[in-house]
Order: structure tokens, then C-alpha cells, then sequence
């Protein structure tokens, strides 16, 4: 099974502030699975390698609705909101796989919907900035 990580273990691994941490897995939200155990929500390591692309996007001094743009293009994998409210999974048993499967239809599509929805507001937030 894979290692999930506290905000808080992910504040000390990533020695980054704390404030800046938090307020990029709000924003970047869509890229973070969290999953949420009791009152706690866990993250996989891979949000740490999430959090170092962005530290040296923003130092190269890249904007955050570009560096969303950014993260899409280099394949960085999206979640939908209610994938990531799912606890950590124990075992499945294969009559709920079956089940299961139209809902991960709808969240694909909701994530596809969300992206295309990300990638149009950024396009005309180009255009804007284009005709300055």
C-alpha cells in the first residue's frame, strides 16, 4: 500500500513555508488526490513532487493561473472534487467495481468538463493580455 503523507509531514518534507503550502493545495487542488481519513486528510508522495514543480515555476516568476496551464501540459494527473473526498480505499470486492464504474465515467467527465472550462478562462485571460 501506498504512503500517505499529513499536511504536516508534507510542510516539513517539502521545507516550504507552511502558509505557502496550504495555500497551494487549495489552489492547486484539482492536482492534489487528498483523502480524507477521520478528521485528517492524507496525501500520496507524489503531491510532494507536485509542490517542488510549482516552487520552481514560481521561481522563475510564472503566474498561477499559468503555472495551472503548465502542470496540464507537462501530464501532471487531475482529480475531480469528489474523488478526492473518497476515504483511502481498503480492498474492493468485484461486484462493487461494477458499480462503480459509471461513477468513474461521470467523474471523468466532470474532470474533462472542468479542464476545458480552466483552459478557456486562461485562453481569455491571454487574449486580455494580448491586447494591452
Amino acid at each position: 500500500m501506498v504512503r500517505h503523507y499529513t499536511q504536516l509531514e508534507i510542510i516539513n518534507l517539502s521545507k516550504l513555508p507552511p502558509t505557502t503550502v496550504k495555500r497551494w493545495l487549495e489552489y492547486f487542488s484539482y492536482f492534489v488526490p487528498g483523502t480524507r481519513q477521520g478528521d485528517q486528510v492524507l496525501y500520496p508522495y507524489e503531491t510532494l513532487k507536485l509542490l517542488k514543480r510549482i516552487s520552481e515555476l514560481r521561481m522563475e516568476r510564472y503566474h498561477l493561473s499559468t503555472i495551472v496551464r503548465l502542470l496540464i501540459e507537462e501530464g501532471f494527473p487531475m482529480y475531480s472534487k469528489s474523488e478526492q473526498e473518497l476515504p483511502v480505499p481498503e480492498r474492493m470486492e468485484s461486484g462493487m467495481a461494477e458499480a462503480q464504474e459509471p461513477d468513474r465515467q461521470q467523474q471523468l467527465v466532470a474532470s474533462l468538463s472542468s479542464l476545458a472550462n480552466e483552459l478557456i478562462r486562461i485562453a481569455d485571460h491571454l487574449n486580455h493580455l494580448k491586447l494591452q
